[in-house]
This record gives C-alpha cells, structure tokens and sequence, in this order.
C-alpha cells in the first residue's frame, strides 16, 4: 500500500503555498508503529512546525494519530509501559495502512481522506479508521494555516480498551491519541485557554481541559506560535497532553486517567485543531484562530 508523499497547498491570492506533506510510514521500522504522518508542517512564512525521529524519542513523526495501547497493541511505537518494570521493548508493535488518500479541493478547502487498518503483530485487524483532514488559509493582522484533523475510530470486530501508561500506573503520563510533535528543540512557552481562564506553564497545563492550547517560541526570524484546539463539547473534549521540558509536544490525551472503551460496532472521534502563525497571540487573537478552526471543522 505504499504511495509517494502528498503535498497538502492552500491557495494565498493567485498562488498554491504548501502548508505539509503527507507521508503513507511505510519505511517506518516496525518498532516504531509505522503509521501515516504529516511533516514538515509550516507557518505562512515558511517555518517547519513539525519534527520527526528525534533522538529523544525515535516513535515521534510529526503529526500522526499514535495511541498508546489498544487491547495490548502498541500504536505509538518505542517501548511499553510495564507496572513494576518501567518502559520495556515488547513484541507489540501494531501498525496502520491505507490506500493512497484522496485530495480534493472545495470552497477553498483542501481536504484529504482516507481509510485505515490497524492491525496488531499477528496480522489481525483491530480498528477501522476513517480520517479526514481539512486546510485553509485566513488573513488577520497576520495570516495563519489551519489544519483540523478527525480520525472516527471504528471496533468491527470486538470490544476494544484504549490505554496508556497512566492507566497502568504511571500518574501523568496519560499520552496518546492525535499527537503533533514540535521542533526544533529550544524555549517554548506554553498556554490553555480553560473554563476558568487562562493557564501556563508545563505544570499548570498538563492535563488541563480546554478548547485551545498555545506553543509559542521565539526564534531567530522572530516569534512562531502554534494553537491546538478541541471541540468546545464536553462530550468529547480531552485532557492535553503536554511537554515543553525534554521535549516539546502536545495533544489531547484518549486515556488520560482512565481508559477508554469501545464495545464492538462503537465508534470513537479523536480531535485536533492547528493554526500556525509568524507570530505571537494574546488570547483575544487565539479565540478568534479558534473560532476559524471551528468554521474549517464543521
């Protein structure tokens, strides 16, 4: 099922810029979960945004849909959490293929979909996703890439238990889901806009609730942020996973505290919003980004 990458454009006045690439995993080792994947994924003026096979962490490609465990499946590649013992290598590796997506172009959208099969070591399905991404491009006082990414999750065969190393002990490491990778490494700060206001710092962040999240780091060419966002819906918003300390890395947590269930002929929609802009954003300036994801995701 191997395709060559796909470059993702949006149209700015009579131009295609390209916004990412789409790459099938293929070549991925099989320790490493091999999965599709989005890098680089770049601001209007053209920073890279995304990071992938970093030494801090090999499994780590760009922006891709890396869940944990799934009935003892590995989805995120590296090693797994085990209770007592750390992290260790196991033969749990699962992995995600899917023909080549199709890319088409509406009300200056362009949108990538695709379906994919997750199956574990053995060769066996467990998951059906149906993922769909949408680009755009808006005009603030600066303008900004959008991207939203919705992977449907389908159990078609049986009862599926999504986890992570928090629901097996390890307090605060509740990672996996929708996970965008950041580079280079260096000072980042970090912000999630909460219902009772706004919150920073690592601390502060790692597993709050809220519908948007700020990575902002100041670079030579000047200040770059990168906005996640969730649907405001308390139905289906997520704890944020967070790291601006050893890494930088984010996104919202399917099993952060407890796991997640999915009884067979369930489905479950995964979230994640971006807006990449050349600058940085006061909150007034990422609720009105949030609310053009909004509009790109409905």
């Amino acid at each position: 099922m191997h395709y060559d990458p796909v470059t993702l454009t949006v149209a700015d006045r009579d131009a295609e810029v390209a916004v990412a690439t789409y790459h099938d995993g293929e070549d991925l080792p099989p320790e490493l979960s091999p999965r599709p994947y989005l890098h680089p994924v770049r601001t209007p003026a053209g920073a890279d945004l995304t990071e992938i096979y970093p030494e801090d962490h090999r499994h780590h490609y760009g922006v891709s849909a890396a869940v944990v465990d799934v009935n003892g499946v590995m989805y995120w590649g590296g090693k797994s959490y085990v209770h007592g013992q750390g992290y260790t290598m196991l033969e749990n590796q699962g992995r995600q293929r899917g023909p080549a997506p199709t890319v088409t172009r509406e009300a200056g959208r362009t949108v990538l979909q695709q379906q994919l099969s997750w199956t574990g070591p053995d060769g066996e399905e467990q998951v059906v996703e149906d993922r769909h991404l949408r680009l755009a491009r808006v005009e603030h006082e600066v303008p900004a890439h959008l991207l939203t990414w919705r992977s449907d999750l389908h159990a078609p065969h049986t009862d599926l238990v999504i986890g992570s190393p928090a629901t097996r002990g390890r307090t605060g490491a509740g990672y996996g889901g929708l996970f965008w990778r950041v580079g280079p490494e260096s000072t980042w700060t970090v912000r999630v806009s909460t219902p009772g206001g706004v919150v920073s710092g690592e601390e502060s962040c790692l597993g709050a609730l809220g519908r948007w999240l700020t990575l902002t780091q100041v670079r030579d060419s000047g200040p770059v942020t990168l906005l996640l966002g969730q649907p405001d819906d308390p139905a289906v918003m997520l704890p944020w996973f967070v790291r601006v300390s050893g890494y930088v890395g984010a996104g919202p947590a399917v099993a952060w505290d407890a796991p997640t269930t999915l009884a067979r002929g369930d489905s479950r929609s995964l979230h994640l919003w971006a807006a990449l802009v050349d600058a940085e954003l006061e909150p007034a300036a990422a609720d009105a980004l949030y609310r053009d994801l909004e509009n790109l995701a409905s």
